[in-house]
């Protein structure tokens, strides 16, 4: 090799290390001798340390991800937003088949916020205590997405015989708003597998099925004046009482509705109507202007959101005696996913868990949208849902290794190949 060469890899692998420091916990402990032996710990471990919460980038993240799968053929493609600061990761390897064989291990990159005055460690620093782990996305979802990325590794290109990816997405704790993103630039003449397995907290059971939620705003229009002069003033509020009963009756309704799949969500089996926020006023001497109510709807997996949108934007309307000054938003749409209970993945991987009931959530995840795309999508991961978004989140260890095995197990099943 001549010199110029020489100087060129050199650079190249410097720049490598360089960026390998941006996904260790403390600069200088990941080197490039390190990257073979990472356990899926010493992954997660590396994933708690970056703050990812959806207000911020996740470019850190990303790029960490990027550097722990950057391996000899493997195929990377990223999706990025408007803002250019919202990544979604499509990672490939083994070959394209076109009959969709494979298997996509799916995560969301982006945690909720760790600002409770009760957390016991540093929320962005794996802790490990009485056989737990502990800390910001542990359970939602990095636990998952961890052990996704070492059975990604643990894997050859060249040995595969169907294609195995990572699909990683942005904002889903936003109302997946990252695969919608994907699914709206997406190349439909592209091939990637079907099956789809997404890591939310399930505590290892198979799901099918989750709810979707709407989330709506109602802005109504008065005229502002002096609360002196009230004939020169349009409140704004006072109509919205009509508003909140019609509101409250579609959640009684809601509450003895029972759908076909109603049987399987034994705790809430019915769609949810919740009022979330209210705003309206500036003064106690001022004719309010404006109020907006926004709201939020958890349709069983077997309703269409745009069916349930019309409906809802017809009882508010003829809710008020003037429709004109109502403005009805939808503020974001994370569709129900429902799959089918002979799709080959829900079967493999029940067969697999030796799991015989159906299991619904209440939960909305990224598999409403990716269904869309054609994928075949099961939730399956370490971890509760109850202690998502709360202080103290928490991994039991014999679980997330658990997983680990499992999962080894069904990319062998779905991709052929192996370590």
């Amino acid at each position: 090799m001549d010199f110029s060469r020489t100087v060129f890899f050199l650079v190249v692998d410097m720049a490598k290390a360089y960026r390998l420091r941006a996904c260790s916990q403390r600069e200088g402990s990941v080197t490039i001798g390190d990257m073979a032996t990472l356990s899926p710990r010493d992954i997660l471990e590396r994933l708690i340390t970056i703050d990812s919460t959806s207000h911020r980038s996740n470019r850190p993240i990303a790029d960490c991800v990027r550097e722990l799968t950057d391996e000899p053929g493997v195929r990377t493609t990223e999706f990025v937003d408007e803002s250019g600061e919202k990544i979604n990761l499509l990672i490939e390897m083994g070959p394209v088949r076109e009959d969709r064989a494979g298997l996509i291990l799916c995560g969301h990159l982006d945690v909720v916020p760790a600002t409770e005055p009760e957390w016991q460690s540093n929320p962005f620093t794996l802790a490990e205590h009485d056989g737990h782990y502990y800390g910001r996305g542990v359970a939602d979802m990095k636990g998952f997405v961890a052990l996704a990325i070492h059975a990604f590794r643990s894997q050859r290109a060249s040995t595969l015989s169907a294609p195995l990816a990572l699909l990683l997405t942005a904002d889903e704790e936003l109302g997946s708003r990252g695969a919608q993103r994907m699914l709206e630039i997406w190349d439909p003449s592209r091939i990637i597998p079907k099956a789809t397995i997404i890591g939310e907290p399930t505590s290892l059971w198979a799901v099918r099925m989750h709810k979707g939620h709407l989330t709506m705003r109602v802005t109504l229009r008065g005229r502002a004046a002096h609360s002196g002069s009230p004939h020169l003033g349009l409140n704004a509020i006072e109509p919205a009482a009509a508003i909140l009963n019609t509101l409250a009756e579609l959640r009684y309704e809601y509450e003895s509705m029972r759908t076909g799949v109603s049987a399987f969500f034994n705790t809430v089996p019915h769609p949810v109507l919740n009022v979330a926020r209210i705003r309206g006023g500036e003064a106690l001497n001022v004719i309010p202007e404006s109020c907006v109510i926004e709201f939020g709807v958890r349709l069983m997996p077997d309703q269409s959101p745009e069916v349930a949108i019309e409906i809802i934007a017809d009882r508010l309307r003829r809710s008020v005696l003037d429709p004109g000054a109502v403005t009805i938003e939808l503020i974001n749409n994370n569709p129900p996913m429902l799959l089918d209970e002979n799709a080959p993945i829900y079967r493999s991987l029940t067969h697999q868990l030796g799991q015989y009931e159906t299991v619904g959530v209440s939960f909305a995840s990224d598999g409403g949208w990716l269904a869309r795309l054609g994928l075949e999508t099961v939730l399956w991961g370490p971890g509760t849902i109850e202690v998502a978004h709360r202080p103290n989140e928490v991994l039991s260890v014999d679980e997330f290794h658990r997983a680990g095995s499992m999962l080894e197990e069904l990319v062998a099943t779905q991709c052929g190949g192996g370590p």
